[in-house]
Parts: C-alpha cells; structure tokens; sequence
C-alpha cells in the first residue's frame, strides 16, 4: 500500500488528490489527468503550477508547495486505494494544523540516522534536543546523520506543540498541560502513520 505522496508528475498521468487548500470544488479523493506542470511565477520558492483535468470537470491546478496527491496506479487494488482515501478523509488535520513539510524531513532524518525503529519514532516528534542526546547520542558525536536529527529536534518538538494548540482551538478543546500532552502524543502517532504510509 506503501506509495510516495506528491511524486514528481508529467503530462498525461493520472492523480489522485488528498489535500487542497482553501478550494471546495476538487474534493478530497477526486482523480484527475496532468495536463500541463510549469513553474508558479508568484512563487520565488521553486513551486510548479500542475494543471489538471479533474474527473469531476473542474481543471483547478494544484501548487505543488501546498496541495497533496498521489499518482494512480493501475495495479493498485481498489481496497487499498479506498484504504488510503480514508486515512486522508479522517486525517486531514494534519495539513491543516501542522508543518508537515518540515515534521515529514524530519522524519526522514530520524530515519537515516538509524536510532529507533520508525514504528517507535512518534516520541522524537515531540522529545527534543537535550532528551534525544542524552538517550540516544552515546558514541555519536561523529555521525552527521544523528547530529543532524539533534539540530532540528528542538524546531520538531515546537511545531509539534504549536500544532497541537491550533488543533486544540479548532476543536474548542480545554487547553491545559495534560492535554495539549495527551493530544500531542496522539497527534505523533498520525504524522508517523501518515509518514510510514507513503515514506
């Protein structure tokens, strides 16, 4: 089921779409055909305009810094791709509250580094710095792998904080220190799934 989220595309392929901002006309799972990918000339950060003919009749283009979307592929059972559909469906608070972009390249240093099994990694989202080094960082201070986790863990831990409250607020929830930690964990827990199923 494992498949890459927002791959690389060219015309002519067929896409799924998890996750677009502030539009309502493509809904989430709608399938489209690539009918053009060219450079976003509002945005100085490298981002394409990648314009579709939606299955729906809508041709909004998705921006490849915001927007989320999968390639279809042919061999891709309909369980699984209803299976990741729903993760999205009941997901989608994490585009919508958190630095996913910044909390998936992390991930995928926790992954290069070696030092957890990346089904156990949802702690290091939220542990920082100073916890990491103290209970991973033995005989490390040479590998640039961990050191790299090491500089961003501190960036990781205040997103992860700082998504967990817009949550909160979203949902009207109480927020106090038991559960902005009791949601935080939780919230862990989705980005690591979320990861784990295209990474």
């Amino acid at each position: 089921m494992k498949r890459k989220l927002n791959p690389e595309v060219q015309i002519g392929d067929r896409i799924e779409l998890f996750h677009m901002d502030d539009e309502i006309s493509v809904p989430l799972g709608t399938r489209g055909t690539v009918t053009n990918v060219i450079d976003d000339p509002f945005d100085m950060e490298g981002q394409k305009l990648i314009n579709v003919n939606w299955d729906n009749g809508s041709s909004l283009a998705l921006l490849s810094n915001a927007d989320r979307w999968i390639k279809v592929e042919e061999n891709l059972t309909e369980a699984d791709a209803r299976a990741q559909a729903d993760f999205f469906r009941n997901n989608e608070e994490i585009f919508d509250n958190f630095d996913w972009r910044f909390l998936r390249e992390y991930l995928k240093k926790v992954q290069g580094s070696g030092i957890v099994n990346m089904f156990g990694a949802s702690p290091l989202l939220y542990s920082g710095a100073e916890h990491i080094e103290r209970y991973y960082g033995e005989d490390r201070e040479d590998d640039e792998e961990f050191q790299a986790v090491i500089e961003d863990a501190d960036t990781a831990k205040d997103k992860m904080i700082q998504g967990t409250v817009k949550y909160m607020e979203n949902k009207g929830l109480e927020i106090n220190l038991d559960n902005v930690n009791r949601y935080i964990r939780k919230l862990s827990n989705k980005i690591l799934e979320l990861y784990i199923l295209f990474y």
